[in-house]
C-alpha cells in the first residue's frame, strides 16, 4: 500500500514537472517571438532553449525549483518502478508456491498460509491478492502497464507452460506426429492457469476495466482505455509464443502435411482460442475469506474479442497454411468424383461406383432420393466438404466454390454424354508400360506400345436412350433441389456456432443460398434440354416409325377383293406406345417445372408426320381410281365399295383410333394441327362408314 501510495506521488510529481517543462518552454518561445521577426526567432531558437541559468520571471519560481528537482524525481520514479516490479514478481512467486502445496495434498482451504521470507509473516492468498492489486495499480499509474503484464508472463505463466508443453506431451495418447494430446494439453494449460492464477486475472479484469467499456469493444478505445491486459498479453501472448517459438512443435502442429491431423489441430486451438476468456475469468463463489470477483457476459466477451483483435493473434493465424488445406481436401474430392465418372464411362449408369459408408447410402437414397450410383457418390462428396472433421470455417467460401465445380465438372461429363461426345462403353488406354532390357540385366527400360482393353460392350451413346436420359434428368432434378434446400441447411449447420443468434443463422442462410443458387442455374438448362430435345426427339423418331405402314394400307385392298374395314389397322395403336410407356415409367418422375409441354411437341410432331403420310397415300389412291375408272373399273359386288373406298374407310377408322391414342395419352386432340388436318383428309369417309353400318350398299 505504500507503494502505491508513492507511485501516487511520484505520478503528481512528474506531472508537476512535466508541466514546469512546458510552461518554461512556452515563455521562452513567446518572449523570443515578441522581440525579433518570425525569422530571426528560428534563427536564435537555439540560444534562448531555457536552461537552469535562465533568468526567470517571479511567477515562475516553482517551476525552477520543479526543474531542479528532474533528477531526483526521475530516480524516485525509477526507484518505485523497481520496488513495485520486484513486489509483484514476490508476491506472484508465493502464490505459485501456495497452489503448489495445495496440490501436493495440503488443505485446499483459501486460508492456508505459506512462510513470507521478505516480509518476515505469513499471509493468505486474500492478502495476497490485495498485495497484487497495489503493486499494479501502481506501476499502471506510472504508465508501467506494460511492466505489469511482462512480469506476470515472465514470472507466473511461462514457467507453468514451459512444464506442460512438450512433444511427448503433444502426441501423447497417438502415434508419433499425429498431435493426439494437443486438445487435452490445450485443456490442461488453460484449467492449470485458471486455478493458479484465476483470481490474479479477475483482480485485474475489474481493476483496469473503463466505465463503459464493456459497450466499446473497438480497437481504439482498447488501446485508450485498457491500461493492462493479462488475459491477452500475460497469457495468451506467452501461449502463442511457446508454440510457435520451438521449430519441431511448430513444423507439428501448424505443418503436419497431413489434412486430418492439421483440421484437428486447428479445431483444438481454434476451441481453446474461443473459449479462453470464459475459462481464465469465470468462477465459482470463493468462501473461507478469500476475494470474490465476479465478471458478466459482457465483461467476458470484450476480454475475448480483445484476444482477437491483438497482433499476435493475428499473426498466429497466418501461421496456419489454410489454402493447402484446402487443396489437399478438394483434391481428395476430385480424385473419388473422377474415379466415379470413369467407371461409369466405362459400364454404365447403373455401375456401382459409391465409394462411401453402408449408412450414408441408405440416407442417401432414402432421403435425398437419388437413385443413380453416380449421383450417390456427387452428393456424397458434396455433403463430405462440410463434416465436421472437415470442413474449417475460415475456408467456408472456398468450399462451397468447390462445391460448385464438383457439379459443374459432373454437369460437363452429363452434357458431353448426352451430345455424343462422350461414348459409353469406350474403355481407356493402358498406362504405358515399361519391360526391363534381359541383354543389359534389366538397367534399361524398353518402352513398350499402350495396352488397349477388351470392349466389354460396343461403344454408345446414352443421349440415344429415352430411359436413360430420363433418369439422368431426374437426378439432376433433386440435385438442383438438394442444392438449393437441404445442401443450404447442411452448410448453415456446419458454419453456425453455439452462440449464433437467429439473425446471423438467416443472413448466413442467404449468403449460402446465394453463392449455390449458381449451381442451379447451370442444371436448370440442361435439365429442359433432357426433356424437350432429346426425349421429345428421341420419342418422335420411335413413333414415328410405324408410320410406315401407312403406305401399306392401299396394298391391303388393291385387287384383293376384300370386305370394306371394319376396325382400325393394327399400325395405330403402335405409333404412340412408346410415348405411353416411357410415360407410364416416368410419370412420377417428371419435373413439375418441366410439365407436360414435352408430350405435345412429340404428339404435334408425330400427328404432323402421319398426316403427311396420309395425304401421300391419299393423292395416290387418288391417281389409281382415275386410272381404273379410264378403263370402265367396275366396282366389287361384296360391299359395293371400290377399292379406293376402301382404304378412305380404312384411313378414316385409323384417324378415329390415332385420336382416341392421342387423348388417352393425356394430350386435347381438337388442339392438334395434324389430328385435325387428318380429319379433313378422311371426311369423306364418314358417309361411307355410316352406309356401312347401316346395311346399305
Amino acid at each position: 500500500m505504500s507503494l502505491e501510495r508513492a507511485a501516487h506521488t511520484t505520478l503528481c510529481l512528474v506531472q508537476d514537472l512535466q508541466a514546469s517543462n512546458a510552461q518554461v518552454t512556452a515563455m521562452t518561445t513567446g518572449k523570443a517571438t515578441g522581440n525579433s521577426t518570425a525569422k530571426e526567432a528560428n534563427t536564435t531558437s537555439a540560444s534562448t532553449l531555457p536552461s537552469l541559468r535562465t533568468p526567470l520571471e517571479d511567477d515562475t519560481e516553482r517551476a525552477q525549483f520543479l526543474l531542479k528537482l528532474s533528477p531526483r524525481i526521475r530516480r524516485l520514479e525509477s526507484d518505485s518502478i523497481i520496488s513495485l516490479s520486484y513486489r509483484m514478481e514476490d508476491v506472484l512467486n508465493r502464490l505459485r508456491q501456495l497452489r503448489e502445496q495445495e496440490e501436493d495434498g495440503a488443505d485446499n482451504n483459501a486460508d492456508e498460509t505459506v512462510p513470507a521470507e521478505s516480509l518476515g509473516e505469513e499471509r493468505t492468498e486474500a492478502e495476497f491478492l490485495l498485495m497484487l492489486g497495489h503493486a499494479m495499480r501502481g506501476l499502471a499509474l506510472l504508465g508501467r502497464g506494460k511492466e505489469v503484464e511482462s512480469v506476470f508472463a515472465r514470472v507466473a505463466i511461462m514457467p507453468l507452460i514451459r512444464s506442460k508443453i512438450s512433444m511427448g506431451r503433444l502426441d501423447e495418447g497417438g502415434s508419433r506426429g499425429e498431435c493426439a494430446g494437443l486438445s487435452s494439453l490445450m485443456d490442461d494449460i488453460s484449467e492449470s492457469i485458471s486455478k493458479a492464477f484465476g483470481p490474479v486475472l479477475r483482480l485485474a479484469e475489474t481493476m483496469f476495466q473503463a466505465v463503459g467499456f464493456a459497450n466499446d469493444t473497438s480497437a481504439s478505445s482498447i488501446s485508450s482505455m485498457m491500461g493492462v491486459d493479462l488475459v491477452t498479453s500475460g497469457v495468451w501472448v506467452p501461449i502463442a509464443t511457446a508454440l510457435m517459438a520451438d521449430a519441431g512443435i511448430k513444423m507439428a502442429i501448424f505443418s503436419p502435411g497431413i489434412a486430418s491431423i492439421l483440421q484437428s489441430n486447428y479445431i483444438a486451438l481454434d476451441n481453446f482460442l474461443a473459449r479462453l476468456a470464459q475459462r481464465l475469468l469465470s468462477s465459482e463463489q470463493e468462501s473461507n475469506g478469500s476475494m470474490s470477483t465476479y465478471l458478466d457476459r459482457a465483461a467476458l466477451e470484450t476480454a475475448q474479442d480483445r484476444i482477437y483483435m491483438h497482433p499476435k493473434t493475428a499473426e498466429f493465424s497466418k501461421k496456419w497454411n489454410l489454402p493447402i488445406y484446402y487443396q489437399l481436401r478438394f483434391g481428395e474430392c476430385c480424385n473419388r468424383l473422377n474415379k466415379a465418372i470413369t467407371r461409369t464411362q466405362q459400364e454404365g449408369w447403373i455401375t456401382d461406383v459409391f465409394s462411401g459408408a453402408p449408412a450414408e447410402l441408405e440416407m442417401l437414397k432414402n432421403q435425398a432420393g437419388f437413385e443413380l450410383p453416380l449421383f450417390l457418390e456427387l452428393y456424397d462428396i458434396l455433403l463430405g466438404l462440410w463434416k465436421p472433421d472437415v470442413i474449417l470455417r475460415p475456408l467456408a467460401h472456398r468450399f462451397l466454390r468447390g462445391a460448385i465445380q464438383l457439379v459443374g465438372r459432373t454437369l460437363g461429363f452429363i452434357t458431353e454424354g448426352m451430345e455424343g461426345k462422350i461414348k459409353f462403353g469406350e474403355m481407356p488406354l493402358e498406362p504405358k508400360q515399361y519391360a526391363a532390357d534381359e541383354t543389359d540385366n534389366g538397367k534399361d527400360a524398353v518402352e513398350t506400345p499402350p495396352v488397349e482393353r477388351p470392349l466389354a460392350r460396343k461403344p454408345y451413346s446414352w443421349g440415344d436412350s429415352e430411359g436413360d436420359v430420363g433418369a439422368v434428368a431426374w437426378e439432376l432434378t433433386i440435385l438442383e433441389s438438394s442444392m438449393a434446400h437441404e445442401y443450404v441447411d447442411t452448410v448453415v449447420g456446419a458454419l453456425k456456432q453455439d452462440n449464433s443468434t437467429q439473425e446471423e443463422i438467416l443472413e448466413l442462410h442467404s449468403l449460402a443460398a446465394d453463392v449455390l443458387k449458381e449451381a442451379s442455374e447451370q442444371i436448370n438448362p440442361i435439365i429442359d434440354n433432357a426433356w424437350n430435345t432429346y426425349i421429345v426427339n428421341i420419342l418422335t423418331a420411335k413413333c414415328s416409325g410405324p408410320l410406315a405402314a401407312v403406305k401399306g394400307v392401299a396394298a391391303t385392298y388393291r385387287m384383293t377383293n376384300r370386305p370394306p374395314p371394319t376396325q382400325a389397322s393394327p399400325f395405330v395403336g403402335t405409333i404412340l406406345k412408346p410415348l405411353k410407356e416411357f410415360y407410364t415409367e416416368f410419370e412420377s418422375r417428371t419435373p413439375i417445372r418441366v410439365g407436360m409441354h414435352w408430350k405435345q411437341q412429340i404428339v404435334v410432331a408425330v400427328a404432323d408426320k402421319y398426316s403427311i403420310a396420309v395425304e401421300e397415300l391419299i393423292a395416290t389412291v387418288a391417281r389409281t381410281e382415275v386410272a381404273l375408272k379410264n378403263r370402265k373399273a367396275k366396282k366389287t359386288a361384296k360391299g359395293g365399295m371400290s377399292d379406293g373406298e376402301k382404304v378412305k374407310l380404312q384411313l378414316f377408322l385409323d384417324y378415329k383410333a390415332f385420336a382416341k391414342h392421342v387423348e388417352d395419352n393425356g394430350v386435347d386432340p381438337t388442339g392438334v394441327r395434324g389430328v385435325d388436318k387428318l380429319r379433313q383428309l378422311t371426311i369423306e369417309a364418314e358417309a361411307l362408314l355410316q352406309r356401312q353400318e347401316n346395311g346399305g350398299n
